[in-house]
């Protein structure tokens, strides 16, 4: 460290010492910073001193008539040019200008044809022309001027445009204006004949269902018409025959009321005989076996008993005929319940005829009945004899009543018939008339339906195709704010066209001016031209000094470099913060980020030179080449070639520019610490190429030298 140290003193005291070497050394300092600082003026605001740009205007419109009133717009675009000072507009005519562009004289040419007014008016006839502005420019003078020119003509087009946007709306919202307040006025009748057009299409299906309905029915009435009127000499008949078998019914329920008043005694009767016999049956199952009775008395005795069951079954199925005929006779189900206990009697009366045939077919074995035997089939008489006494006790009370009151509705219901039927015979003549009188409507419907069917179909289609224009209409638009719209101010809707869109700019960052922006790319290029100055004029070895290791030469030489180095960015900076005014958001960062990258870059190019001797300078200049390409200095990166896109990520201009944007716009702490490790990525990649590849190279790189200078063409 002692010696690296020593050659650091040695280099500063031959400096201070010698008047020569401490102009040279002052002229490196220097220089740099008068090549940061004549290219970020140059910058300052390229596109703010235009006005020296010259380009020839040259008119030929002769102008139109609408309406009786005479127009020129290339008159008014020449008066309007004389306003605009954007660009150096000189007025000649065409000769001058097509050889003042081609000799260079003038950037570019602008000429108005003779028809521009005309096709310009063409908007008001049925057939339009767009008018045209020749625009002749000289693309070899220079590689921005072009550009320019083409934004000022473009700026041309853009205002006569606007203009003639701005006249021919004023016109049409004055027709706009008094349309509006008409639509207001019919807009109850517009929204009755929309909501009445809705409603028809909406309803067109069930027309069609109706109108199809109709046809058919027509057709299926006319045709029972024809038939009712064919079978009413039959219902005439049936009527009259009606009327004669409801008179015989009502001397068939006269004649059975009487019968009833017989037969109801006898019913009764035989229901109690019944029940007697039931009775009969329990004990004859309960003296069986206390009685010493013989088998033929038992077989006698049973079936005697089973002969009147059995005529009490047959009696029963009479009366449940009976029963089932007069409910069929009224059309209801009112003695359904009787019939149902007549049949629980039936049930009855065969339970007994079991009991007496089980008993039969024990003693016909000679076996003897168990008392379990003899008390189930005494509990089975007894309880058919206790229901048939049950039955015979409401016999009175509820069959006889309700046979008799189902019996009353069938006559009630037989007069009705009668009297229906004589109704009807009676207005037979006028059911007549009025199928006659049918038959000749429906012939007259069946013609209308016709005619319907073979217009509805059109009417249909009309009136889907209106409703749905009107949908799409208020889909696309709202005619309350239409009528709103057309009625507003005429010089508020023209000047809104002529200008639809303002664009609210926002900045983050703002940086005033483009000289400004340019500032970190030309800072971080002159501290490279400054390394590359440095190592052209000062020697990166010491020649007399052979006791030292290569590293500590390298190392102490380095020293000086960088001194050097941090006095060139200070220069560079401070003279573009205080000298050129450049706006910078944070000065201190941004003096300390240019020092730091003067190291680095002088760090790189120094090792360069120092490693790999002269052909280190030409990597050095490489790299410089590379750098101005593809660092985004100037232009996006993104719009640069692939290769540049490629090696961007591996250049130290890449972060170096990033970083000093960064002091100068405003800084994010993220890209601000991205940028810082990257660099220091490059200095630690240096330093071990420096260190490590400067004693290996060495016998190497001073051989190729030597072998240079034979040639008499290298130092």
């Amino acid at each position: 460290m002692k010696r690296i140290l020593q050659i650091y003193r040695t280099d500063i005291h031959h400096i201070v010492t010698n008047w020569a070497a401490l102009l040279m050394i002052f002229a490196l300092i220097i220089l740099p910073s008068f090549y940061a600082w004549f290219n970020i003026k140059a910058s300052w605001d390229p596109y703010g001193n235009t006005k020296g740009i010259k380009v020839a205007v040259v008119n030929h419109d002769k102008g139109y008539k609408v309406n009786g009133k005479a127009i020129n717009v290339g008159n008014e675009l020449v008066q309007m040019l004389k306003q605009n000072h954007k660009l150096g507009w000189t007025f000649v005519s065409e000769k001058d200008a097509i050889h003042g562009v081609k000799t260079g004289k003038y950037y570019a040419s602008i000429s108005v044809p003779p028809d521009f007014s005309k096709d310009l008016a063409s908007i008001t006839t049925q057939h339009q022309t767009k008018p045209s502005i020749e625009y002749i420019v000289n693309e070899k003078i220079n590689a921005v001027a072009p550009k320019m020119t083409s934004s000022g003509a473009s700026s041309i087009v853009e205002n006569i445009s606007s203009e003639f946007v701005k006249t021919v709306s004023k016109a049409i919202f004055s027709i706009f204006n008094k349309l509006g307040i008409e639509l207001q006025q019919d807009l109850p009748d517009i929204e009755n004949f929309k909501m009445w057009v809705f409603k028809l299409e909406h309803d067109i299906p069930v027309i069609n269902r109706l109108v199809n309905t109709a046809d058919k029915d027509i057709k299926e009435a006319d045709s029972i018409v024809k038939k009712t009127q064919g079978a009413m000499p039959t219902v005439s008949r049936i009527v009259s025959h009606g009327q004669t078998v409801s008179n015989e019914l009502t001397t068939f329920f006269t004649d059975i009321n009487n019968k009833l008043n017989n037969v109801e005694p006898i019913v009764r009767d035989q229901l109690m005989m019944l029940a007697i016999t039931a009775s009969d049956v329990s004990q004859f199952v309960n003296g069986v076996q206390t009685n010493n009775w013989s088998i033929t008395d038992i077989e006698e005795s049973a079936n005697r008993h089973n002969i009147q069951l059995q005529q009490g079954i047959s009696i029963i199925k009479q009366l449940q005929t009976l029963l089932a005929n007069i409910d069929q006779m009224n059309g209801n189900n009112t003695l359904n319940v009787l019939n149902n206990q007549f049949s629980n009697i039936k049930t009855q009366l065969q339970k007994d005829i079991d009991v007496n045939n089980q008993l039969l077919n024990v003693l016909q074995n000679n076996e003897q009945l168990s008392d379990s035997q003899r008390r189930n089939l005494s509990e089975q008489a007894n309880e058919v004899a206790s229901n048939l006494h049950h039955i015979v006790n409401q016999y009175d009370t509820t069959f006889a009543p309700a046979i008799r009151k189902a019996i009353t509705q069938a006559e009630r219901d037989n007069a009705d018939a009668n009297r229906l039927l004589t109704a009807t015979h009676l207005t037979i003549p006028r059911v007549e008339s009025i199928l006659n009188d049918t038959e000749n409507g429906l012939m007259f419907g069946k013609r209308e339906i016709k005619n319907i069917k073979a217009h509805l179909p059109t009417v249909e289609q009309k009136v889907v195709q209106l409703a749905k224009k009107i949908r799409t209409f208020e889909k696309e638009e709202n005619i309350n704010q239409l009528i709103a719209l057309l009625k507003n101010n005429v010089e508020e809707k023209s000047d809104f066209l002529k200008q639809p869109v303002v664009l609210k700019e926002k900045t983050f960052f703002h940086v005033p001016n483009y000289g400004s922006g340019m500032t970190p790319f030309y800072t971080v290029l002159s501290f490279w031209v400054g390394a590359m100055l440095l190592v052209s004029l000062v020697s990166v070895e010491l020649h007399d000094e052979v006791h030292l290791k290569s590293v500590q030469i390298y190392l102490g030489r380095l020293l000086l470099f960088l001194t050097i180095a941090i006095l060139q960015s200070a220069i560079v900076t401070i003279g573009d913060i205080f000298l050129l005014n450049v706006y910078v958001k944070e000065k201190l960062w941004f003096i300390l980020f240019g020092a730091g990258i003067s190291l680095l870059f002088m760090f790189i190019v120094y090792t360069l030179v120092s490693v790999f001797g002269n052909i280190g300078k030409a990597f050095g200049i490489i790299l410089l080449v590379l750098q101005i390409s593809a660092s985004s200095g100037t232009f996006p990166i993104e719009v640069t070639p692939a290769f540049f896109q490629r090696i961007h990520p591996f250049l130290p201009f890449s972060y170096a520019i990033s970083l000093m944007r960064e002091a100068l716009g405003g800084m994010l702490k993220e890209t601000v610490q991205t940028d810082l490790f990257r660099l220091l990525v490059f200095a630690l990649t240096t330093a071990a190429i420096g260190i490590g590849l400067k004693k290996p190279l060495k016998a190497f790189i001073e051989k190729f030298v030597k072998k240079a200078k034979m040639s008499k063409l290298f130092e």
